[in-house]
């Protein structure tokens, strides 16, 4: 139970740094910051220590597309709700057919 408990653990932080390290490189392209960038480079090292973390509890194909699937979300979620963008048809189907994408890869 507690290895578990672990494995959510790493992988909400491994997504959450995923989302995080997308924004601020989104950030960047609009305020032109080289601040941001060093914080997203410091999201990934955060990412990849948790990759690490996450292989000593199982499957690592199978963790990296929930990683992968959780971000999409993480990052299109607020996008949307925050009024960043706006959500037609083929942004629906695009994030639709790469969270499919993603789980199939597994």
């Amino acid at each position: 139970m507690i290895e578990n408990i672990q494995n959510y653990k790493w992988l909400l932080i491994s997504s959450f740094f995923s989302a995080l390290t997308i924004i601020l490189i989104k950030y960047y392209n609009y305020f032109n910051n080289n601040w941001l960038l060093i914080l997203a480079l410091l999201c990934e090292c955060v990412i990849l220590y948790s990759y690490v973390q996450i292989l000593n509890y199982g499957d690592i194909l199978t963790q990296y597309a929930l990683v992968k699937i959780i971000a999409i979300l993480l990052v299109s979620v607020p996008s949307i709700l925050l009024a960043w963008t706006k959500l037609t048809i083929s942004k629906a189907i695009g994030i639709i057919f790469g969270i499919i994408a993603i789980y199939l890869l597994k």
